[in-house]
């Protein structure tokens, strides 16, 4: 009975802890990590303010399992260049579609170039694994004669991440509309030698 007991306690805490982050994950989105209060997240997930506190006992840990959480959602497995330029439009168009997502995370990978801030290692190793893995299709791009010989893979995958979180940086505060996602097609399109259609993730 106790084995029975605790199994069941174990199902309710990760489904407890699955709740408070779908909760952070809206509430950071609409209000951003510093206009938002453990005590709204705890509001917003059905619970009472020591129930969170128990699972997450500080913000800065739930806004890492928040990130992971978007990591998650956002997961690219691709095997050719064509997908992952293809994955990385369909992200950038479902972006567009969540703007207070898109803008907290924007906000936070800004933030992050602070060496005290809490997400500081989740954005510096997802820079570099978004990267080396634009980078390293790049270069199996060009064994097959896709890309030319002459781009240097690295800096590609670096512009490539510096068009798109720039561009995410001024869409919001531009006074004539900026699409991120046109603006990557048509990057994507020079490097592959043909348009990328958009690829999404269920």
């Amino acid at each position: 009975m106790a084995k029975s007991s605790a199994k069941v306690g174990y199902a309710t805490g990760r489904a407890t802890k699955a709740d408070i982050v779908d909760a952070a994950f809206h509430v950071f989105a609409e209000s951003g990590y510093g206009g938002t209060s453990v005590r709204e997240i705890a509001r917003r997930a059905g619970i009472n303010h020591a129930t969170l506190l128990h699972h997450f006992p500080q913000k800065s840990l739930l806004l890492q399992s928040v990130l992971e959480h978007r990591d998650e959602i956002q997961h690219i497995d691709p095997t050719t260049l064509d997908e992952t330029l293809a994955l990385l439009l369909g992200i950038a168009i479902r972006n567009e579609e969540t703007p207070g997502l898109t803008r907290l995370f924007t906000l936070l990978a800004a933030e992050s170039a602070d060496p005290d801030h809490p997400a500081r290692a989740y954005f510096r190793n997802r820079l570099a694994r978004l990267r080396e893995q634009i980078a390293h299709h790049i270069e199996l791009a060009q064994a097959s004669g896709q890309v030319a010989a002459d781009v240097e893979p690295m800096v590609a995958a670096t512009d490539i991440v510096a068009l798109w979180e720039g561009l995410q940086l001024q869409a919001p505060i531009s006074d004539v509309p900026v699409s991120v996602s046109e603006h990557l097609a048509a990057m994507f399109a020079t490097i592959a030698g043909h348009t990328i259609e958009p690829m999404f993730l269920p």
